[in-house]
């Protein structure tokens, strides 16, 4: 898969999980990528967390740029 193919999807999946009302919560950064950590709509406390890993440096640019916005709104 082609550098820009991978990043569009990883785009595509953390878009996914925002527009159904997902959380970034943590970031885990490694040398293998980034893991982000994502809480469901509604949930508190001890939710059940998704995982999601980054390897594109353009998609982690990206999540770190809605993690911004995220506290913002």
């Amino acid at each position: 898969m082609s550098e820009h193919s991978e990043f569009l999807a990883e785009k595509a999946a953390i878009d996914g999980y925002l527009e159904q009302g997902y959380r970034i919560v943590s970031v885990i950064e490694d040398l293998s990528g980034d893991k982000l950590l994502l809480a469901p709509p509604g949930e508190a406390g001890n939710a059940k967390l998704t995982t999601l890993h980054l390897r594109n440096a353009n998609a982690r640019k990206y999540w770190s740029t809605l993690l911004l916005t995220q506290g913002q709104g």
